[in-house]
């Protein structure tokens, strides 16, 4: 079989799941706006539903009557379809008097847009992070480093320091991790009612109770599928990446200044087993479902997602309830690995407006830092996702604490835009989009690949 083809077949559809699923569908979850297009038609701003608390404590800076110039696929302004202001931009608009210029790009011409307009003279100040961004985007002097704007020994910046430490290039930081990406999260779904009249145990019980496995999860698809008289699949969406992940290792590592091709981990081909056995029990739904579909016009038992399509989930089937749970672990681990995405904004090279941008990440920080705000976001969360109800928003807002979960991030994904729009696909999902069916035969198909995608950055080309 030759998984050069079968990789460069796969482009479109990494692609669109890059941009639709492992961005979210938009980059703008840290702040919970649900847009995926490129929003331009402001609506006049009267008023806030839900009031957000005036900041105690503000950056030394004067910068009233200025704006932050932001490039991105969608407004941080309301809109017509957000009119509520998130609580970001109403602190940095009631507290310094600032506003925000929106410089709108789209998702094909977001990268060429950026380039163009920092060779042209006139950046942008703010553009949010991509898994493209480190090292790529930072590699080739697009982003300039913040930590002249940041005070890592404040309490609201020292409980991320050792998050921005994994982001650490040439000795400086340029990611300010101002929180995780709600919508981007990954999560396991499941249709309560269908799993009580199955005979199952409940599985956000299992998880509660320590018991929620590898072995148990399969076992669990394997059984609804057989006891089906039609046709019955155990799972469909969006979720081999997410499993692999369990596994506590990822297919490229980074200790600060050494890229490693970490593709013979063993954990890692442990978890690939599990889905060799998944694909071989024709347990998988393939193809595309959304949100709105899965529950109604799929029989399937679990259904994986970023947490932005629960909503349309939950609503498809009213009077049930769609329960979320973290993707099941190792049954020889001690911990549950998640993958979630760092939110953040970058400061773009050529930029002069570092008051701006300095007020801007303090504001973004103190709302995903202060009980106060972090309520309030849940209040407006709540308020334009009627599909969501508190409980399940404190479930997905579980997979952030580091006490019950730890981060499995790849740096594969931010080495191209080969690595990022298709070869990390194709190696965490190949087994379950058919796109190969032995794990280890691929694995060294594609080694020495990966190989020199890490020596590229090692050697300092």
């Amino acid at each position: 079989m030759n998984y050069k083809k079968i990789a460069a077949g796969a482009l479109a559809l990494s692609l669109c799941a890059s941009l639709t699923a492992c961005n979210g569908g938009n980059e703008s979850t840290g702040s919970n706006n649900n847009s995926t297009e490129t929003t331009t038609e402001a609506t006049s701003w009267t008023g806030d539903s839900i009031e957000v608390a005036d900041l105690d404590e503000k950056v030394d800076v004067n910068i009233e009557g200025q704006s932050l110039k932001w490039m991105g696929i969608y407004d941080l302004n309301p809109t017509n379809k957000s009119p509520e202001r998130s609580p970001e931009v109403a602190l940095f608009e009631d507290t310094y008097g600032a506003k925000i210029e929106y410089m709108p790009t789209s998702t094909d011409k977001r990268w060429d847009d950026l380039a163009t307009s920092i060779l042209g003279g006139s950046p942008p100040d703010i553009f949010i992070y991509e898994w493209l961004t480190f090292p790529y985007g930072i590699s080739k002097g697009q982003y300039q480093p913040i930590d002249s704007l940041v005070d890592w020994n404040q309490p609201k910046w020292a409980d991320v320091k050792n998050t921005a430490d994994k982001f650490i290039w040439k000795g400086e930081h340029y990611i300010a991790p101002l929180g995780y990406s709600f919508d981007d999260t990954q999560v396991l779904m499941y249709n309560k009612t269908v799993m009580e009249n199955e005979g199952f145990e409940d599985p956000y019980q299992l998880y509660l109770d320590g018991k929620w496995n590898w072995t148990t999860f399969v076992d669990m698809m394997k059984t609804y599928v057989e006891n089906g008289s039609s046709e019955r699949f155990g799972i469909g969406g969006w979720w081999a990446n997410a499993f692999v992940y369990t596994a506590g290792d990822t297919m490229v590592t980074y200790d600060g200044t050494t890229f490693t091709n970490n593709l013979r981990s063993a954990k890692i081909e442990k978890a690939q087993g599990v889905l060799e056995d998944i694909f071989k029990n024709n347990l998988i739904d393939r193809g595309w479902i959304g949100g709105e579909s899965a529950f109604t016009n799929h029989d399937i038992l679990f259904y994986s997602m970023g947490t932005w399509a629960y909503n349309a989930a939950a609503e498809s089937v009213p009077d049930d309830v769609i329960q979320i749970v973290p993707f099941p672990k190792d049954e020889s681990s001690d911990k549950y690995y998640v993958s979630n995405k760092v939110f953040a904004y970058m400061w773009v090279k050529g930029s002069e407006n570092a008051d701006c941008v300095k007020a801007w990440l303090d504001c973004n920080r103190t709302v995903n830092y202060e009980d106060s705000y972090l309520e309030t976001k849940k209040e407006k969360y709540l308020a334009n996702n009627a599909g969501w109800t508190s409980e399940m928003y404190d479930v997905a807002m579980d997979f952030y604490d580091e006490d019950k979960f730890t981060q499995a991030y790849d740096y594969g994904y931010g080495l191209s835009s080969y690595m990022g729009d298709t070869l990390m696909g194709v190696l965490y999902e190949g087994i379950a989009n058919e796109q190969f069916e032995n794990w280890v035969q691929a694995r060294e198909e594609y080694y020495p690949i990966i190989d020199e995608e890490v020596r590229v950055y090692n050697e300092g080309e």
